[in-house]
Parts: structure tokens; C-alpha cells; sequence
């Protein structure tokens, strides 16, 4: 092997490092801001709706920015924009850390959703650069390596907020600064050759239809879904959604050209991104709840409980990235992880008040193999497929997709939880001719338990009583949305599934073939020439 390919290998590995980097912003400061939130909200004075805001204000901002700071990568350069969103984490994260005031600290976590939103949006889309011949590999590593940096920045975010919150909030900035030093090296600028008027309107009316979207879904579980705080952003985003595929279809050089997902494996690869997004919302989020609420078990357990999926993703990742690097078909690729996510979760619905941990753990593993078998195989199409003057837009539209899709796998899976056990609480009381008075004395004795609260002022023998019960409504419930939500996932499956299959059969015509697309959704080497290079 000459000097210039071992060269040429180690360069692309370190991009490729440099670039997973980058993307780890997106997975630390989620679980950073988790931990510390809790001692921000009560340091700097917060309400109840402050604190909530609080808590999602980075995640909307980051869903209002990602395709802008996409298309300005297409448009002014792609690395340059990564590194400038690297630079504005890097303040938003150390304002969050300062702030002394509530209005300071939800500036500092806006700046950082922009920040995140450049940054990991951009370090996607800049593995067509890096590894044009071998994108499901670049993809598969990039989504790996953020995946195993989770569970050590994870610790790390943890062992620093011991300190304090606002050491918690300088997790992220410390990485970022690691991230920028790796990728000001390396990397290769691209962007559009030839661009047209900024898209205002589209971009605009997407973000506004993003945070609407996402800010309502999250609500529901708190609110409930035929409430104004659920119904007025979902409208409002629903409205702005239809006035932005409206928008891009008739303008002349659109931001993101919604023609794409004519595109069959484009199109099946948005019911992917919905399905494996909703599986890991309910796993890591209701899953986590009947540990503790049924289970008891502690935090430092439900974190260590839920390290065997992680590390499954890993696999998950190199795994797909090999077999569609050989040729195996993606449509078999998806089949095989559609069919293990729904198994998993049909298999979680048969939890009992007595089952171990390894019940949960071997679903846990197999699932969380299957989710980024999945999620390799969808992010090589949105990294592939565009036309490489709007590798930043499509890219960055892979993130809004998991935002969206976990919001509302958060949403759905709260609503029936809860739903079912406020149901099935109400009706246990009713069986055993409970008074409205005792009604509330067992409330709060359920509510003490669940808390970690003392409990001595009751009776032992009602106190046994009253949480037996409870956990079996509990438990009754979790098991019926982990059926409900299969259903959910079954129908994306059959989505994804009828879209590959008119892949295949447009591939057997000669009617779909490799390589990006023209503006249209037509397979650019079969319009008369390949697309334009991205410059």
C-alpha cells in the first residue's frame, strides 16, 4: 500500500473523528441540562412554567434553527458553519452557566440550540465530503462514535453538576472547545456553486411549524391533548407546516425542495426515522418510570440499567454500516430492525410485578441493535440522495424528523400511560367502595412512595396495601401502551416497507438508480448527466 492511500486512510479517519466530535454536543447537553436544570430552576427562583420552558427552550430552539443554519452551510460554506456553530454553543453554554437571572439563563439555552443545531446538523452532512465512496461506513461511524461519547460525557455531565449546576452547564462548552480544536484541521469546505434568493418564507414558516409542532407534543402528556396549551401550537404548526410544502413547491430555488421525497427510499426513510425515534422515546422515558415507580429503583440504577442498549447502538451502528457497505439490500436492512423494534416492544408488554431486570435488559439489547440498524441505513439516503447544493438543508432535516418523532412517541406514550392508570386507579377504588376522603389519603400515600417520601406516619399493613394495588394498575398500564405503541410502529413499518418495495421495483425498471437527485426527485445520472459538483 503507498504512503499517499495510508495517508489519504488516516486523514479521512481523523475527519471523520473530528466530525463525531462535533455531533457529541447534541447527546451531552440534553443529558447535562437534565441533571442540572433541577438546581438552576430552584437557585435562580423559577415557577413551575418557567422551569418547564426552561427545560425545552434549547431542543425548540434547536428545531427553529437546524434548517437555516443547514442552508447557510449549503450556502456559505458547510465547515465554516459547523465552526461558527461551534463557537456559538461554546457561549451559549458559558451564559447558561453565569446566568443570574431566569431570562439570562433561557438566552444562554436559546444560543445554545443554535449553536447544537449548526454544529451537529452540519457535521452529518459534511460526511459526504469526507467519504464520498464509502457514505454507510462515514455514517455509521459518525453514529457510533457519538453513541459510545454518550456514555462517558453522560458520566462526566453527571460528575461535574456534583459540583454544582453551573458546572453541569460547562460540560458542554468544554466539549465544544475539544470539538472546534479537532475540526479547524482536516476537513474540506463545500458549498453550492450556484444559489438563488435566500429562502425567507420557507425557512421561516418551517421554523415556526418545527417549534409549534414539538412545543405542543411535548404538553400533551402534562396538559392533555384537547387542551389549548396541546391544540393551539399543534394547529399552529400544522398550518405553517402546509404553508412551507406549499411554499417550496412553487418557488424557484427553495430552501428545501420537498420534491425530493418523490424519491421512494427518501420517502420511506421519514416512517423509518418516525419508528426507531418513537421506540427509543418510550423506552428511555416510560420504561425508566416503571423502574422507579414499580420497581424502586434508584437513578444511578435506571442509568446503568439502560447501558446495554447503548452499547448495542455501538454495534448496532458498525454492524449496518458493514452489511451495506457488502451490498445487502436496504430494504432487508429494515425488515430485519422494523421487525425487532415492534418484537421488543410486544415483549416489554408482558412485564410482571416480579420480573428481573434481565427481562427488560434482552429487549433492551436487541432493541436498541435494531434501532441504529435502522437509523444507519436511513441517515446514508439523507446524506447521499440530495443534490450536493443542498447536502446542509437535507441533512440538517434528519434532526427536525428525530425531534418531531420523539416528541411525539413522548406524547402518545404519556397520554395512554396515564391515561389508562388514572382509568384503572379510579376503578380500584370503586371496587373497594373507597370514600372521596380516603381517595386523597391514598393518593398521597402513592405519591410519598413514589417520591422517596417518609411514610411512617401510616399504617405499614395500608401503606403495603394501597402501593400493591397501585403498582399493579401501573403496571397494567405500561403493559397496554407498550401493545398500543407497537401498533404505531407496525404501521410506520408498513409505510417504510411499501416505499422500499417501489424502490426495488424502480431499481429492477431502471428507473431509480445510486446517487444524488436533481431538484425534481429525479435520479440526476438518469436526467442527462450527473448533478452539479458542490464546489
Amino acid at each position: 500500500m503507498s504512503t499517499q492511500v495510508v495517508g489519504h486512510m488516516k486523514g479521512t479517519t481523523a475527519a471523520l473523528v473530528a466530525l463525531t466530535a462535533a455531533s457529541c454536543l447534541q447527546v451531552v447537553d440534553p443529558t447535562a441540562n437534565n441533571i442540572a436544570i433541577v438546581g438552576a430552576s430552584v437557585d435562580l427562583g423559577m415557577s413551575s412554567s418557567s422551569r418547564a420552558f426552561a427545560a425545552s427552550v434549547g431542543t425548540l430552539s434547536l428545531a427553529a434553527f437546524i434548517l437555516t443554519t443547514g442552508a447557510l452551510g449549503d450556502r456559505l460554506g458547510r465547515r465554516r458553519i459547523m465552526l461558527l456553530g461551534l463557537l456559538t454553543a461554546i457561549a451559549g453554554g458559558i451564559i447558561t452557566a453565569i446566568a443570574p437571572t431566569t431570562a439570562v439563563f433561557m438566552l444562554g439555552r436559546g444560543i445554545t440550540g443554535i449553536g447544537i443545531a449548526a454544529s451537529f446538523g452540519l457535521s452529518f452532512a459534511l460526511l459526504r465530503e469526507v467519504a464520498p465512496d464509502a457514505i454507510p461506513k462515514a455514517v455509521a461511524f459518525w453514529l457510533a462514535g457519538q453513541t459510545a461519547a454518550a456514555l462517558v460525557l453522560g458520566v462526566v455531565a453527571g460528575w461535574m453538576a456534583g459540583f454544582g449546576w453551573r458546572f453541569g452547564y460547562l460540560t458542554m462548552p468544554i466539549v465544544a472547545v475539544v470539538a472546534f480544536l479537532m475540526c479547524m484541521r482536516g476537513l474540506p469546505e463545500a458549498k453550492a456553486d450556484t444559489v438563488g434568493a435566500f429562502d425567507y418564507v420557507g425557512l421561516g414558516s418551517v421554523a415556526v411549524a418545527l417549534i409549534g409542532l414539538i412545543y405542543g407534543l411535548s404538553n400533551a402528556a402534562s396538559y392533555g391533548w384537547g387542551s389549548a396549551q396541546v391544540l393551539v401550537p399543534v394547529l399552529v404548526g400544522v398550518v405553517f407546516m402546509v404553508v412551507f410544502i406549499w411554499w417550496e413547491n412553487r418557488v424557484e430555488a427553495p430552501a428545501f425542495p420537498v420534491k425530493l421525497f418523490k424519491d421512494p427510499e427518501l420517502a420511506g426513510s421519514v416512517a423509518v426515522g418516525f419508528s426507531f425515534n418513537m421506540w427509543q422515546a418510550v423506552v428511555m422515558i416510560q420504561l425508566s418510570m416503571l423502574w422507579q415507580y414499580v420497581y424502586q429503583y434508584t437513578p444511578l440504577q435506571v442509568s446503568l440499567g439502560q447501558l446495554p442498549m447503548s452499547l448495542a447502538m455501538v454495534v448496532g451502528a458498525v454492524i449496518a454500516g458493514r452489511l451495506l457497505s457488502r451490498g445487502i439490500p436496504a430494504s432487508l436492512n429494515l425488515i430485519i430492525g422494523h421487525v425487532l423494534l415492534i418484537g421488543t416492544m410486544v415483549l416489554f408488554g408482558f412485564s410482571t410485578t416480579t420480573s428481573p431486570y434481565v427481562f427488560f435488559a434482552i429487549p433492551m439489547i436487541v432493541g436498541g441493535f435494531a434501532r441504529m440498524l435502522n437509523e444507519t441505513t436511513m441517515g446514508q439516503f439523507f446524506v447521499a440522495k440530495p443534490p450536493p447544493a443542498l447536502t446542509g438543508a437535507m441533512a440538517s432535516s434528519k434532526t427536525a424528523i428525530g425531534q418531531t418523532s420523539f416528541a411525539l412517541g413522548t406524547a402518545l406514550s404519556s397520554t395512554f400511560l396515564f391515561g389508562q392508570y388514572g382509568r384503572g386507579i379510579a376503578e380500584a377504588f370503586a371496587d373497594a367502595n373507597v370514600e372521596p376522603a380516603q381517595q386523597g389519603q391514598y393518593t398521597g400515600m402513592i405519591q410519598q412512595y413514589i417520591s422517596g417520601g417518609d411514610l411512617s406516619d401510616y399504617d405499614p399493613a395500608l401503606v403495603q396495601k394501597v402501593i400493591d394495588q397501585a403498582s399493579e394498575v401501573f403496571l397494567s398500564s405500561f403493559n397496554g401502551t407498550m401493545f398500543i405503541i407497537a401498533g404505531f410502529l407496525a404501521f410506520f413499518a408498513i409505510i417504510s416497507t411499501l416505499f422500499f418495495a417501489k424502490a426495488n421495483r424502480d431499481r429492477k425498471a431502471g428507473r431509480l438508480v445510486d446517487g444524488p437527485l436533481t431538484l425534481d426527485g429525479r435520479p440526476a445520472a438518469l436526467a442527462g448527466g450527473d448533478a452539479p459538483s458542490a464546489g
